[in-house]
């Protein structure tokens, strides 16, 4: 591909990014960036652990309720409040395990990384583009979806 080679366009997991940095200084903040989000990710995992318990509340009582063989519109009242019940107690006992010198262990210490503005360049973009295009051209193409006819 002819943009390859052009100082301002690297790829980064498979794409293609323009930015009016240098390649090598983009890429390098990217990474940077996307490394930071990787470490910090598991400070941001309480859905799970409320998702569990509104399941497991919300099973218990549909479990409870057919063996007692209640009748049917008595969950349509006591199903949001197992659902809100087991929310709640899930994201308690997720506190509860992760304790407090673990929760601020995963919690980020440094703030995340900035990196400088950056455009995915299109396919066709890619294909179209002359190897001697401005990073400004590139970044107004691949915004706009395409390389003019006077461009190529």
């Amino acid at each position: 591909m002819a943009l390859d080679d052009h100082p301002n366009v690297f790829r980064f997991e498979g794409r293609l990014w323009v930015s009016e940095v240098p390649r090598e200084d983009a890429l390098r903040q990217f990474q940077a960036q996307r490394a930071w989000d990787d470490a910090t990710a598991k400070a941001q995992r309480w859905w799970v652990a409320i998702g569990v318990g509104a399941t497991v509340g919300v099973g218990a009582v549909l479990g409870l309720g057919i063996t007692t063989g209640a009748p049917p519109v008595l969950y349509l009242f006591v199903l949001p409040i197992a659902f809100a019940f087991g929310a709640v107690l899930g994201a308690m006992i997720n506190k509860r395990m992760l304790g407090a010198g673990r929760a601020s262990s995963t919690a980020p210490t440094t703030p995340r990384p900035s990196i400088p503005a950056l455009t995915r360049v299109p396919p066709r973009v890619a294909a179209k583009a002359p190897a001697d295009a401005s990073a400004r051209d590139l970044i107004e193409w691949s915004k706009r979806g395409g390389v003019p006819p006077e461009a190529r």
